[in-house]
């Protein structure tokens, strides 16, 4: 293809697709130089000949935690550890969630502690929920601490291990707010359960 430099990247993508014979770097050069990150994102996915390291900075330097998330789902070759130093960078509490339910290979405890750092309740709620490996009792804390009566009964109901103690405090210090949530509470199986004892153990005393 003559004057790949002055061409668009749509036009570039279809003569991959066309052509016998195709200069991949200087292609992929071209994406990066117009900072056409579908475009690379695509690149990776879908060409047989790709830099993905060079393709991965480039995306990092654009700054867009989507297509670096994206990538770590879609690629077959893919830098996870130096994609989640980006996205902590970028302080992007929901792609790190997300990568460390869609990625092959994740560094749970530094996703973990991005999370806790940003104080996030809504992807800290979600990553106890649902990521193979997370810190409840810090995660806990910090989602008790906000007194958020939705988020710490959804935790209590969601999650492997919970501090009902100290969240059902802070669910009968909203008096109101947490109204709805303290009878909800009473009707769940695993804070109805957790209640029972906690009553129990104080009448023991």
């Amino acid at each position: 293809m003559k004057n790949m430099d002055q061409q668009s990247a749509a036009v570039i993508w279809q003569a991959e697709q066309q052509a016998e014979t195709f200069d991949y770097e200087k292609a992929l050069n071209c994406f990066i130089n117009q900072q056409e990150k579908d475009y690379i994102y695509k690149a990776g996915v879908y060409w047989s000949v790709f830099d993905f390291d060079k393709g991965l900075d480039a995306l990092i330097d654009i700054n867009d935690p989507d297509y670096i998330f994206r990538a770590g789902r879609s690629w077959k070759t893919f830098d996870d550890t130096k994609a989640l130093s980006a996205l902590i960078q970028l302080k992007s509490s929901r792609f790190i969630y997300y990568a460390g339910i869609e990625w092959k290979s994740f560094d749970y405890d530094a996703g973990t502690q991005a999370l806790l750092n940003f104080r996030d309740i809504e992807f800290i709620f979600y990553a106890g929920a649902h990521w193979k490996q997370f810190d409840c009792d810090k995660g806990g804390r910090i989602i008790i601490e906000a007194g958020q009566p939705e988020v710490i009964y959804k935790a209590g109901d969601q999650w492997e291990t919970f501090d009902y103690v100290n969240g059902w405090l802070a669910l009968e210090a909203s008096l109101r707010k947490g109204a709805r949530w303290r009878g909800k509470a009473f009707e769940n199986r695993k804070w109805r359960n957790a209640l029972q004892k906690i009553w129990q153990a104080a009448c023991a005393l």
